[in-house]
């Protein structure tokens, strides 16, 4: 059997100007490798057009689980200023700002909610890739920042779908 994402789940946005938000847990990262390998270090026209900006948040236990660190640093470097923003959640090493427990994928959205509904309200896409456990404290806090920002998060989340903006590839 096949495990993992599969189909058009996980695509690029077609507009090379649209923004582009990955939040990973642990494997889930290797679809964002790919898109990050694509926009960052190939020659390809796609790398050429791209004009949005990408933003991955990656979350796992240990510092010693970041995959691909070295390859992220890389494109850090490789980026225009600005166009590309890497965060870490390393639970077992980083505290969260809430109530100073462990740091999860769900603080640093919750952290930067305001800019995380910005970016989608502007058109960015986003994408979640991980255990299929990552995503019930997810959709919770994004109904917390949603009612931060003054929205309805199960019309918001109807409004993302409709408009092909959230994708989701967990297992």
């Amino acid at each position: 059997t096949v495990a993992g994402p599969v189909g058009k789940t996980m695509l690029l946005p077609k507009d090379p100007t649209t923004d582009v938000i990955m939040i990973a847990t642990g494997t889930g990262i290797a679809p964002f490798r790919g898109f990050l390998h694509r926009l960052f270090m190939e020659n390809t026209l796609a790398r050429h057009m791209f004009g949005g900006n990408a933003w991955l948040v990656l979350g796992v236990p240990v510092s010693g689980g970041l995959l691909y660190k070295e390859e992220f640093d890389c494109m850090m470097r490789n980026a225009p200023p600005g166009q590309l923003r890497v965060d870490y959640a390393i639970s077992r090493e980083m505290t969260n700002s809430v109530d100073g427990g462990k740091l999860y994928v769900q603080h640093v959205i919750a952290q930067n909610g305001k800019e995380l509904f910005d970016r989608l309200d502007a058109g960015a896409h986003v994408y979640f890739c991980g255990l299929k456990g990552m995503m019930p404290p997810i959709l919770d806090t994004l109904e917390v920042v949603a009612r931060e920002q003054g929205a309805v998060w199960s019309d918001k989340l109807a409004e993302l779908k409709k408009n092909g903006q959230w994708h989701v590839e967990v297992y």
